[in-house]
């Protein structure tokens, strides 16, 4: 006889290693936000790919109550993404099951290496270094000579090595920031953080704690606000040379096509050359 369909709660085995492999992030892609805060509160949602009860989105008469509640059908995420992915049309079992495992993955080798030893792994090792930086003299059409190919090379790894140990996140929202900037009358490369803030779904606090880690780097500036009342900040450019080159770098991958991540995030500085 098959038994009565009834909704179990997780074990608490469960849960610590959806914690575990979860990072405490949401498991949506491109989401960074926390299941648990600085204060303990869970504010996440353990989220079913194929539901606990009868009538839930994606449910599986073929399973078992015990199937239903362990690791492998369950996942993490933010109440806004819980809600979208009850799309089933969208989001079917095999999507999730893949959105779960990539999340997951990202995680994995900290787990195995936790075991042994306490590590940075916001520190980058697979960077690349420009050398010539010919491209973007061509690309930007400005005539450099090889001396002025070789000082902006040592001008750009300059920078990559001020982003080599920055948090992932934290470089991730700096390529958003590039986007997104402006060039002012003076030739300041700005960043609207109201824009930004809309644009990333999160809010000020958490733009202000990445910022605070740019800024130990000499890479951006206090946030201000402009005339209009409106906050922003301004990446610095190089102080001995005077050259803003965010905006160069924000002109170079729009024209080029390459993802300002390539260079923020991946590191990618040979991409100029």
């Amino acid at each position: 006889m098959n038994e009565k369909v009834k909704r179990l709660a997780p074990t608490q085995d469960v849960l610590r290693e959806l914690f575990l492999k979860s990072g405490n992030r949401c498991a949506f892609p491109g989401c960074h936000n926390v299941m648990m805060n600085e204060q303990g509160d869970f504010i996440g949602q353990i989220c079913h790919i194929e539901a606990a009860e009868e009538g839930g989105e994606r449910f599986n008469p073929n399973m078992t109550n015990e199937e239903r509640r362990s690791f492998d059908n369950l996942m993490l995420m933010y109440y806004e993404h819980h809600v979208v992915t009850n799309n089933v049309a969208e989001y079917p079992v095999a999507k999730l099951k893949k959105m779960k495992k990539d999340h997951e993955d990202k995680f994995s080798g900290i787990i195995q290496k936790m075991s042994n030893s306490i590590m940075d792994y916001g520190k980058v090792s697979n960077f690349t270094t420009s050398k010539v930086c010919h491209k973007l003299s061509d690309v930007l059409e400005y005539g450099c000579s090889d001396y002025e190919n070789a000082e902006n090379s040592r001008v750009l790894n300059t920078v990559l090595n001020k982003l080599i140990d920055v948090p992932i996140e934290t470089r991730s929202l700096l390529a958003i920031m590039v986007d997104r900037s402006f060039s002012d009358v003076l030739g300041n490369c700005n960043v609207p953080l109201h824009e930004i803030e809309s644009a990333i779904c999160m809010d000020a606090s958490y733009i202000l704690l990445q910022i605070d880690i740019l800024k130990r780097r000499r890479l951006i500036s206090e946030p201000d606000t402009d005339e209009y009342g409106c906050p922003f900040c301004v990446l610095y450019g190089d102080y001995e040379t005077g050259w803003n080159y965010w905006n160069d770098i924000r002109d170079f991958c729009k024209i080029t096509g390459i993802p300002t991540s390539e260079i923020c995030v991946n590191l990618n500085f040979s991409l100029f050359d």
